[in-house]
């Protein structure tokens, strides 16, 4: 066993890099913006912060969609369109 380095009985490990992940991971889950993740972070680039330290579920992707604001739609109205040709 490496110092500082824990397993679970599952085999999932928490080390220093776990840690950070999960920092990471709550402050874009908890609406930060990126670039204020990355500054506590520390990481040198953006891309560093969320392709690599970042995690979506997707329960994080529903709740995403879910704040979008509803669509209302007028009823259709009986008339001749044109075409467009797009």
């Amino acid at each position: 066993m490496v110092i500082g380095r824990y397993a679970d009985g599952s085999g999932r490990v928490v080390d220093f890099h776990a840690l950070r992940h999960t920092f990471i991971t709550r402050l874009a889950r908890s609406g930060v913006v990126p670039a204020v993740a990355k500054s506590l972070a520390r990481h040198s680039t953006i891309v560093l912060t969320m392709d690599h330290y970042t995690h979506t579920l997707i329960g994080d992707e529903r709740a995403a969609l879910d704040r979008l604001p509803e669509i209302r739609l007028r009823r259709p109205t009986l008339r001749t369109v044109s075409a467009t040709g797009t």
